[in-house]
């Protein structure tokens, strides 16, 4: 057996029998859709914690205060902040989101393998959100990406990214 097959490899007479290596998680492979799916869901904690968090808080500090008026708009500036930075700016910086970095992946650019502008991640993200809001689009994205050999989506295919496993 090969080591780019699918099944795996075998590591050689020094390594023991179960100890086998998925092609798919050599550094540069692309990352699969399920644990593209669990970052995704880390990252859907994430942003519940952070925006619900301090909104709770913030309608407590307003109703002592019984200040009505500031809420919604507070809520509003506080959801798009996190919606423009999060994704975007890990991305962009440190080149995957909490739940992609936990799970050894990165987002990077196909021309060289190097990090994402914020602008090109803020582009993927909000392709991705409109993407997998409609759930026609979603069935699409999803068997692009799982049919593409690169295992590229849509939006990763709209800015010339993919996302691949993170070299240890």
């Amino acid at each position: 057996m090969s080591l780019g097959d699918d099944l795996g490899s075998d590591l050689g007479s020094s390594s023991l029998p179960w100890m086998v290596v998925s092609s798919r998680s050599l550094p540069g492979s692309p990352g699969d859709v399920m644990r593209r799916g669990l970052a995704v869901f880390i990252d859907l904690v994430i942003a519940v914690a952070v925006i619900l968090g301090p909104l709770i808080a913030l309608d407590r500090i307003l109703v002592a205060a019984s200040e009505d008026d500031v809420w919604l708009p507070s809520a509003a500036v506080w959801s798009l902040a996190f919606l423009l930075l999060y994704s975007p700016l890990s991305v962009s910086r440190w080149g995957g989101t909490v739940g992609k970095r936990l799970l050894g992946m990165e987002v990077v650019r196909n021309a060289d393998g190097g990090r994402l502008s914020y602008g090109a991640a803020l582009v993927r993200h909000l392709s991705n959100l409109a993407v997998n809001t409609v759930p026609v689009f979603m069935v699409a994205h999803m068997t692009v990406t799982n049919l593409s050999p690169k295992r590229q989506g849509l939006p990763d295919r709209l800015v010339g990214s993919k996302v691949v496993m993170r070299g240890r």
